[in-house]
């Protein structure tokens, strides 16, 4: 049965790949798309450096144990399918490349931990490949984790058991800043999940989502139900609270229309925790006590995917998508 549904649900993916490509291109084509300014990638100073290796192959960066920069330059001409875990480094940055995961469950495409700095994920396309396995995490980090011009999909889990995330700030800090940006990221299980939680170092003080836009991923078998694309955390929660130094939002979209198919009128704000007021035109604004501005979303960017998958991974050219 397993397999039937999978054959079925790849068709389907097939499908709305097919017309991601052609909004994308329509767009391309209208010259509506337009790159924007970017968070700049941090300074490496005599940095360690891998290049052109994948994570699972020898003198790849699988495991890099560091304490000064560290810079990763990914493949352009083959698709990785290892993990990649940074430890103790300064700042690090991590561009260009595709990886589509064969790894563990439990584990993560690419891990940040026990760091104070800044590292920058930026032109990756990341498949996490059904494995119960988040995209990207920081654990023991007190540092800014910025995920800039990446697309992310096949995220998937089990209610009662392991399960994956697109970007989770675990424990052992919080992050002193997370910052997604021109980002895409589709989901079979749940999304962002950083809620603030003080007493375990969880999460982030602050959050930044420019131009992300989040859905549910029609190539990964749905959960038993409808679960989190932005989890934020709420100031009416004692335990799971939102950003204590605030979150803007700019150009963030949330979609919904997958499980809508299966949930007869499932509405986008209940995939965002805080909860947010759905307004009259699509988007939905949240309480003052939440320190959110900005607003999010229903539905996909009017212009197609931020982060389309023709101009990230192998292929990835930063001037497409930053101005500076």
């Amino acid at each position: 049965m397993r397999t039937a549904e999978r054959s079925i649900r790849r068709i389907f993916a097939a499908v709305f790949v097919a017309a991601i490509s052609l909004t994308a291109a329509t767009t391309l084509a209208s010259g509506a798309w337009a790159a924007g300014a970017c968070v700049a990638p941090p300074v490496l100073t005599a940095p360690k450096v891998y290049e052109g290796k994948c994570p699972e192959e020898a003198g790849g960066p699988g495991t890099v144990i560091y304490t000064g920069d560290v810079l990763i330059k990914l493949p352009t001409n083959r698709v990785c399918g290892g993990s990649i875990i940074v430890a103790r480094a300064r700042n690090v940055r991590i561009t260009g490349g595709s990886i589509v995961y064969n790894g563990s469950n439990k584990e993560a495409v690419i891990t940040i931990k026990d760091s104070s700095g800044t590292a920058l994920i930026d032109g990756l396309s990341i498949d996490v490949n059904d494995k119960f396995s988040d995209a990207i995490r920081a654990v023991r980090n007190t540092g800014r984790l910025i995920v800039q011009n990446t697309r992310i999909s096949g995220v998937t889990g089990q209610p009662s058991g392991p399960h994956g995330d697109i970007t989770h700030a675990q424990g052992g800090g919080p992050l002193s800043e997370l910052t997604l940006q021109n980002v895409s990221a589709y989901t079979g299980y749940q999304g962002l999940f950083t809620p603030y939680r003080p007493t375990e170092g969880h999460g982030t003080h602050k959050l930044t989502l420019d131009r992300v836009n989040f859905g549910y991923d029609p190539n990964i078998p749905s959960s038993s139900k409808p679960l989190m694309l932005l989890f934020m955390g709420s100031a009416t929660d004692a335990t799971n609270r939102p950003p204590d130094r605030g979150t803007t939002l700019s150009n963030v979209y949330v979609d919904v229309s997958l499980w809508q198919n299966q949930l007869r009128g499932f509405a986008y704000n209940k995939a965002i925790y805080a909860g947010p007021t759905v307004q009259g035109d699509g988007c939905a604004s949240f309480a003052a006590a939440n320190k959110i501005s900005g607003r999010a979303c229903g539905g996909r960017p009017p212009a197609g995917d931020f982060a389309p998958k023709e101009r990230v991974g192998l292929a990835y050219n930063r001037a497409y998508f930053c101005t500076n």
